[in-house]
């Protein structure tokens, strides 16, 4: 500060105050005891086999051979999605057909495209087979399509008669099946109609 007759100068000085700040790290500590246990690594079979299927057989069997076999991927794990019928849903890639006829009776040349890269699957050798499902059957749902509804509580036994005759229909081609996921994502029906893929609400309740 300086003063020159009766005015006063101030002269401002800036100071630059650095800051260091040392973090603080807690230890860890990593378990040798297995907390859960992978069974494999895999892929889903939605949607992409009702696009594949309309390639040459050549172009499907090469991508058959990158998905599953040793000198490609190796997936050791295939979700296959069995299809409700894709009634009221708008994108056909997204609407697997159905075997389901009517109780106790199928229509097991339906859903080529599924069926084909899950039999692909098994004659590579993939350990484990999973047969998932968005919907059940459009006749057994609330709304008689394959979106937009609810499970009917008390069709749980004509729903599951009708998943484990499609496993042994497929164990006896030579596909084993060994998981079944009978309700894939079930807090949403994927609604309103027409649906963009298939779904069904199960509740809590149910």
């Amino acid at each position: 500060m300086t003063r020159n007759k009766n005015k006063i100068k101030i002269l401002l000085v800036p100071t630059l105050l650095l800051w260091t700040f040392v973090p603080i790290v807690n230890a860890a500590t990593v378990s040798s005891t297995p907390a859960q246990t992978f069974h494999g690594i895999g892929g889903s079979g939605a949607w992409w086999p009702n696009d594949l299927i309309n390639f040459p057989l050549s172009t499907r069997q090469n991508l058959s051979s990158l998905l599953f076999s040793p000198s490609g991927l190796g997936l050791s794990s295939y979700r296959y999605n069995v299809g409700a019928g894709g009634v009221n849903v708008s994108n056909p890639t997204r609407a697997p057909e159905t075997f389901y006829v009517a109780p106790g009776v199928y229509d097991f040349s339906k859903d080529a495209a599924g069926v084909y890269f899950l039999t692909q699957a098994a004659a590579f050798g993939v350990q484990h087979l999973t047969m998932f499902a968005n919907s059940a059957p459009a006749p057994l749902t609330s709304g008689k399509a394959s979106c937009n509804g609810q499970f009917v509580s008390g069709t749980g036994e004509a729903y599951g008669t009708f998943l484990g005759d499609v496993v042994q229909h497929f164990r006896g081609t030579g596909v084993g099946i060994n998981f079944v996921s009978p309700m894939n994502e079930p807090d949403s029906s994927f609604g309103p109609s027409p649906c963009g893929q298939e779904g069904m609400q199960v509740l809590p309740s149910q």
